[in-house]
């Protein structure tokens, strides 16, 4: 198959070194953001139990929380960018977030793909089942084995059943109000990074002990199931990873804040290469699908030339 693991190692380092020098730039805005967050989430009312207690929450209500929060979360970045509707685009893309969700371990969420219009390379997702991609996105990867990656990692996100949900929903509604004001600071895809990471950060699974790097890893290794599941050459995940390592200097900022959302570090590449190599691919043969992708995104590349 294609794609060395090793030529990526070797460019993690550089790379992190170049982000980390755009990052100061953003820093007061950011630190304003959260400071505003964490003092409107202090400000609310908690209601603390007993030391033991177990709050009684059905799992049905826990999860009527979650698609709450994730609808609220949808609607605020509608509210502040413009989703890309073209039918054809619109129709690929929920074929193959679908196909992929398919073998994801949740089948209570309703799994909702949305392209934002942006020229930032992101992606993200939100409780209840919601992906974004944007278009930015799109351009920059080449083939569908490579989309199905970025979707595939996302859709992973979206496994961990948070207990803790409803105890950050305080602090995740004031973030999310806080991203129209955050808009003029960072841009629209830095207010939506900023939520990225607090959900990252402040809802993770207590039980599993979940750190954002562990769900990271996580979502990556589901993700690769989830492509060999539904017949996408999970070499693409590699090769998505490697066009990060190698992108070219000016292309730096436009994936800044994915980046930030999703680092890639040594661990995750080599985490990456030891789950691939016990896939089960014997006898298996996959299509990047390369002339299909560029045809359906034909029009988005257009913008950008």
């Amino acid at each position: 198959m294609r794609g060395d693991c090793h030529l990526i190692i070797l460019q993690i380092i550089p790379l992190a070194d170049k982000l980390e020098a755009m990052k100061f730039r953003k820093c007061r805005a950011l630190s304003l953001i959260l400071l505003v967050t964490i003092t409107v989430s202090g400000c609310s009312s908690v209601n603390h139990k007993a030391p033991g207690s177990v709050e009684a929450r059905l799992p049905n209500a826990a999860a009527q929380e979650e698609l709450e929060i994730g609808r609220e979360i949808h609607n605020t970045i509608l509210a502040e960018m413009y989703p890309y509707t073209e039918p054809m685009v619109v129709e690929y893309v929920n074929q193959i977030g679908h196909a992929l969700s398919a073998h994801a371990e949740r089948q209570d969420l309703r799994y909702r793909f949305t392209i934002l219009y942006n020229n930032e390379i992101y992606a993200t997702s939100a409780p209840g089942g919601y992906v974004y991609v944007t278009t930015g996105m799109m351009n920059f990867l080449d083939n569908e084995a490579e989309f199905a990656a970025v979707m595939a990692h996302e859709i992973g996100q979206l496994q961990t059943k948070d207990p803790r949900l409803s105890k950050v929903k305080k602090r995740i509604e004031s973030v999310t109000q806080g991203v129209a004001l955050a808009g003029p600071l960072l841009g629209q895809i830095g207010g939506l990074a900023l939520l990225a990471m607090v959900l990252a950060n402040g809802v993770t699974d207590a039980a599993l002990g979940a750190s954002p790097s562990k769900k990271l890893d996580r979502a990556d290794t589901l993700a690769l199931d989830y492509m060999v599941g539904a017949g996408y050459d999970p070499q693409g995940m590699l090769d998505m990873v490697y066009k990060f390592a190698e992108a070219a200097d000016e292309e730096l900022p436009l994936f800044e804040n994915y980046y930030h959302n999703r680092p890639i570090t040594e661990d995750r590449v080599l985490a990456l290469r030891k789950k691939f190599e016990g896939l089960p691919l014997a006898g298996k043969t996959f299509d990047t699908h390369y002339e299909t992708y560029r045809q359906k995104t034909f029009g988005i590349r257009q913008m950008y030339r």
